[in-house]
């Protein structure tokens, strides 16, 4: 079985490693709020020489619309290689949306400070 493993961090984030083909990794906030599938800043994605495909629009919070710059990366994800579209961030959040463990099972383990993603 598949997984992918990682922490809760003491302000309570669900914390996993998102690692590219070429050896970057870098840690990720889960967000169940965020419906893509990665954002990661603009620094990480030129640094790992990354595909910028342009911008596309989106629906943020209270339905205000936003362009925002999208890339194309390479994963190990849950034991694949993948290629997916992501969002560039301006900042330096790094975020797992809810497209990314569709088809799998999450667990978020407060008490013991995990988490896990099995397929």
């Amino acid at each position: 079985m598949a997984e992918e493993k990682g922490v809760v961090n003491e302000n309570l984030e669900a914390i996993l490693q998102i690692r590219l083909l070429n050896g970057a990794m870098i840690d990720c906030v889960l967000d169940t709020g965020f419906n893509g599938s990665l954002l990661l800043p603009r620094e990480f994605a030129e640094e790992n020489s990354m595909l910028f495909l342009g911008p596309e629009k989106i629906m943020l919070v209270e339905e205000i619309s936003a362009e925002i710059e999208t890339a194309l990366v390479k994963i190990d994800w849950l034991g694949e290689e993948i290629s997916i579209r992501i969002f560039v961030s301006e900042t330096d959040d790094a975020l797992i949306g809810t497209e990314m463990p569709v088809d799998s099972i999450l667990e978020i383990d407060y008490k013991n400070q995990t988490v896990k993603i099995t397929k």
